[in-house]
């Protein structure tokens, strides 16, 4: 069961979060800033140009004691 989606833009910052349930919001909005800050290291690690094909499915990307970070397409 999803308890936070986040929208994320091509620039890798967030358009849009939403949790429930909304007295957690704020560790969601960490947990979103976080995982992008893992998504960048993942990114500049492969050390591609812009033009070639990247991973689309990077995986689990930030676990916590009580949640698993995922990324999709």
């Amino acid at each position: 069961m999803a308890v936070c989606i986040a929208v994320i833009a091509k620039e890798n910052y967030p358009l849009y979060i939403r949790s429930l349930p909304t007295q957690n919001e704020l560790k969601f909005h960490y947990t979103v800033h976080t995982s992008l800050d893992v998504v960048e290291e993942k990114i500049s690690a492969v050390g591609k140009s812009v033009g070639d094909q990247r991973e689309l499915y990077l995986g689990l990307l930030y676990p916590t004691e009580d949640y698993k970070v995922l990324q999709h397409s």
